[in-house]
C-alpha cells in the first residue's frame, strides 16, 4: 500500500499489525503523515511544488495532489492524511495501534492532540533521539516509546551501548536496523549475531522489547532471527513476512 496513507494504515490494522506514521508540520501548523521532506516521491505534485519542503507549504496545497496513484492506479484518490484523521480512526478502536516516527513537529502539540482523543495507550512514539522518546512519553501519559538505531554496524553498537548505559531511560522498545552485508556470508546482516544476542539479553533484563527492522529478507534469514528469540519486527512486506512466520511456526510444531 502507498506509505503514510489511510489505505496503508487500515491495511496494517486489518492484518493485526502496527503501521508507522512519519509526522511533519505544514506551514500553517497542521501535523501531517509523510516520510519525506517533500512531495516528490509519493505524490503527483508537479516539479515546482514537489521540490518545496512541506514545512513551507500549507495543507490545502499539499492536499491538492494524489498520494496513491504513483504507487498503483487502484489507490488513486488517496491524499496525504493529517495526524488528526489517523487518530480519529483509532479513537474507540483500542486494537488499532500506531508507531509515530518524529520527523519535524512540536512535541507539546502532539501530546495535546493524543490526549484530546484519548489514544495514548495506542501510540508508540519512535525517534532516533532518546530525549524525544522520553519527552513525549512524559507529555502524554500512557504513550510508549521506541528508540530506533540505524547506520553502520559500529554506529549501531555505539548507540545501543549509549542507551544501555542510561538503563534505557524513557524507553519501552529499542529497534535496530538490519542492513545487508556487502560481502556474501552465511549471516546476512552487517550487525553481528553476537550483538543481537547481547541486545536481547540487556533489553530483557531492563524489561523492554528489542525490535529489528528487516528491509529485505529471505525466509531462512528471518527464521534465523526468530531462532535467536527476537519477537518484534518492522517490515515493508507484511504479507510475505506473515507467511514466513507461519512457516517457521509450522516447522517448530
Amino acid at each position: 500500500r502507498p506509505d503514510n496513507t489511510m489505505a496503508a494504515f487500515h491495511y496494517a490494522w486489518e492484518l493485526g499489525g502496527i503501521p508507522e506514521a512519519d509526522i511533519r508540520t505544514t506551514r500553517d501548523g497542521v501535523i501531517i503523515c509523510l516520510h519525506d521532506e517533500t512531495l516528490a516521491r509519493t505524490t503527483d505534485a508537479p516539479a515546482e511544488i514537489a521540490s518545496i519542503q512541506v514545512h513551507l507549504l500549507d495543507l490545502a496545497e499539499i492536499r491538492k495532489w494524489d498520494a496513491g496513484v504513483r504507487f498503483a492506479p487502484d489507490y488513486q484518490g488517496e491524499k496525504v492524511p493529517t495526524l488528526l484523521e489517523v487518530l480519529i480512526a483509532m479513537s474507540g478502536h483500542p486494537e488499532r495501534e500506531l508507531y509515530m516516527d518524529i520527523k519535524q513537529v512540536d512535541l507539546v502539540k502532539i501530546g495535546r492532540l493524543i490526549d484530546s482523543l484519548q489514544v495514548a495507550k495506542q501510540i508508540l512514539v519512535a525517534s532516533p533521539k532518546q530525549v524525544e522518546c522520553k519527552t513525549l512519553r512524559n507529555l502524554a501519559v500512557g504513550v510508549r516509546s521506541m528508540l530506533w538505531i540505524g547506520g553502520s554496524a559500529q554506529e549501531i553498537a555505539d548507540q545501543f551501548t549509549a542507551a544501555a548505559e542510561t538503563g534505557f531511560d524513557g524507553l519501552d522498545q529499542v529497534q535496530i536496523h538490519l542492513n545487508d552485508r556487502k560481502e556474501p556470508s552465511t549471516w546476512r546482516y552487517e550487525v553481528e549475531r553476537a550483538l543481537l544476542q547481547d541486545a536481547l539479553q540487556q533489553t530483557a533484563e531492563n524489561g523492554i522489547d528489542l525490535e529489528v527492522f528487516v528491509k529485505q529478507f529471505r525466509e531462512a534469514d528471518l527464521h534465523a532471527l526468530l531462532d535467536l528469540g527476537i519477537r518484534w519486527y518492522a517490515t515493508d512486506e507484511p504479507n510475505r513476512f506473515a507467511q514466513a512466520v507461519a512457516n517457521w511456526r509450522a516447522k517448530k510444531g
